[in-house]
């Protein structure tokens, strides 16, 4: 049995010449043709060794204008671009001329005010001078002026009919009226048990200081019925009615009910700062 196998193929009559080139050769555009132009390697070379070229020197240029836009910057010198008709760059205008119509024709029924005798007061302040100067010391890290020292042995005359009660001269006893009644809500208070006199005497201070800054009308005052002292006498019950009594925004002060500490206690009527 016989298997038919494939001839192979015929040799070609001719193959090309061999040239130096392989046989490989650029075609050159015909001259003839519609805009065309004769270019060969060497000029396409070139061109893009020129255009990498500008490219460099491009990027050359612009460095150098940064670096010195840079340092002007830094100098505190702003150049301003110089042009061949102007020599600075006017500022564009914020409106144009139809936003100008639009504006003229929207205020056209308008009427100007020919004399206003208006007159610009100052701010008014929220806060007595004594609170601002205050609030003004502790912004730059001084102590506040205290409240001037009270004597502990002083009372006026108004005590000598008893310490229940005080209502500052000029004030009418609708104020002793409305703290017995309770007029006005408790809105602060300061205990001062087991202080001593040096104690008490600077808590207080400090307590009313901020009840005037903050605007607080009522408080009260604890300063116990003096059970627990040497030889039974309310020294500090007695010392802290005599400070209230000398300060001088302490309008009026009541001896607090029983339910709100009696005898060893006080209702404060402050001075308004506002």
């Amino acid at each position: 049995m016989f298997t038919a196998r494939p001839s192979p193929a015929p040799a070609q009559d001719a193959w090309p010449r061999w040239t130096h080139n392989d046989g490989w050769r650029m075609r050159a555009s015909k001259a003839g043709r519609k805009g065309g132009t004769t270019q060969t390697l060497a000029d396409l070379k070139r061109l893009r060794k020129e255009a990498e070229a500008a490219a460099h020197r491009a990027a050359a240029e612009a460095s150098k204008k940064e670096t010195a836009r840079r340092e002007a910057s830094a100098r505190g010198e702003f150049p301003v671009r110089a042009s061949s008709s102007v020599s600075a760059i006017s500022p564009s205008p914020v409106l144009d001329e139809q936003d100008r119509i639009l504006f003229r024709r929207a205020v056209k029924s308008v009427q100007a005010i020919k004399d206003t005798r208006r007159a610009i007061l100052p701010p008014v302040a929220h806060a007595s001078k004594a609170i601002l100067r205050e609030r003004r010391q502790r912004a730059v890290g001084e102590d506040p002026v205290t409240l001037p020292r009270e004597s502990d042995q002083y009372s006026p005359a108004a005590m000598d009919q008893g310490d229940t009660s005080f209502l500052r001269q000029g004030y009418g006893p609708d104020l002793i009226t409305g703290l017995k009644r309770g007029k006005w809500l408790i809105n602060a208070s300061l205990d001062l048990h087991g202080n001593t006199i040096a104690e008490a005497h600077e808590r207080l201070d400090r307590f009313l200081l901020s009840c005037l800054e903050h605007h607080i009308k009522c408080v009260r005052i604890v300063h116990g019925k003096g059970y627990g002292s040497k030889d039974g006498e309310p020294v500090l019950r007695l010392t802290v009615r005599r400070w209230l009594s000398q300060m001088t925004d302490v309008l009026a002060y009541v001896e607090c009910s029983e339910q709100d500490g009696g005898a060893g206690a006080v209702q404060v009527f402050l001075r308004n700062t506002q």
